[in-house]
């Protein structure tokens, strides 16, 4: 694996966390890491009857949902708001609330349900005559199925090389990470072919950067410090539907970033597109603020991360 210097011109943008899984971002100026990721992203998420995971790929009016924490006193609230509903949803999380079995995709996660006030706000949200929704905790207090491996998703260059590392409720990585230049390169195509653009939110990334020398750059990269915090970029981010899903609107693209991305982004064919990065921290406790400079330690061999 290749040795790299600095890339002094790459500087963190932007930085988003996402409460509720498949709800909005939240733009914060700084972030925290622990071991399971970025503090206090995707750490809930609304699930159907049977306690399967809901996305955006199924109900798309969850891209109208603000989830924002906030604080009374010492107390956590969160505060979940949407245009389609006259009042927002004030929660206080229950981490001794009802254990449920939960799964995201093949992975079976304990949860903790939030009760039946969040279940019909969220129901009638999605227009469900029941309760057929509820929103779920993970159940960060417990270790033996409140958390995913990770080892399974690492590419076969990295496979016994890393000790076994996990995730909460996100799709497959602790973190992720794209650059503008990326999104430039994708939105010259994108206009080639409709006439329109789309924004960063379209691929709800924790960590913005700027400054890159060419699009996709991030691409080469295998460990990186940025700020004081190091990640190891362990593979390439896949996209779905939900990237042509307005995060304003709920509605849907005739034709999106996903169309494009299998047209000029799927080195495995059309059902594996790729833009963006996964990545998992490699020191809890660390801190990524907008600004931070992007320092590469080591780059990847040309296809080794397949």
């Amino acid at each position: 694996m290749a040795q790299a210097g600095c890339e002094a011109g790459v500087f963190v943008v932007g930085l988003n966390i996402f409460p509720v899984k498949s709800c909005k971002a939240v733009r914060l100026q700084e972030i925290e890491v622990d071991s399971y990721g970025v503090v206090g992203d995707r750490r809930f998420m609304v699930v159907e009857q049977g306690g399967r995971f809901v996305s955006q790929r199924k109900c798309p009016k969850l891209a109208t949902v603000t989830a924002t924490y906030a604080h009374t006193g010492e107390t956590e609230v969160l505060q979940l708001s949407s245009p389609d509903m006259e009042t927002p949803l004030k929660v206080i999380p229950k981490y001794d609330g009802k254990r449920m079995h939960s799964s995201v995709w093949e992975s079976q996660v304990d949860v903790l349900d939030q009760g039946d006030e969040a279940a019909d706000w969220l129901s009638k949200l999605l227009e469900s005559p029941t309760r057929s929704y509820r929103l779920v905790a993970s159940a960060e207090s417990a270790h033996d199925h409140s958390y995913r491996r990770l080892i399974a998703n690492f590419p076969p260059s990295l496979q016994g090389k890393l000790p076994p590392m996990e995730v909460t409720l996100a799709d497959s990585a602790p973190a992720s990470l794209v650059s503008h230049e990326s999104l430039a390169a994708l939105n010259e195509k994108l206009s080639e072919h409709t006439g329109n653009t789309v924004t960063l939110d379209r691929f709800r990334m924790n960590i913005e950067v700027a400054g890159c020398s060419k699009p996709y750059e991030e691409d080469e990269w295998l460990v990186i410090r940025i700020g004081s915090a190091p990640f190891l970029v362990y593979t390439d981010a896949e996209r779905c539907k939900m990237t042509c899903i307005d995060q304003d609107t709920g509605k849907q693209d005739k034709m999106g970033p996903l169309d494009i991305l299998r047209i000029y982004r799927a080195p495995k064919g059309p059902t594996h597109s790729i833009f963006g990065q996964l990545m998992v921290p490699l020191q809890s406790g660390a801190r990524v603020r907008v600004g931070d400079r992007v320092e590469v330690l080591e780059r990847r061999k040309y296809g080794s991360h397949v």
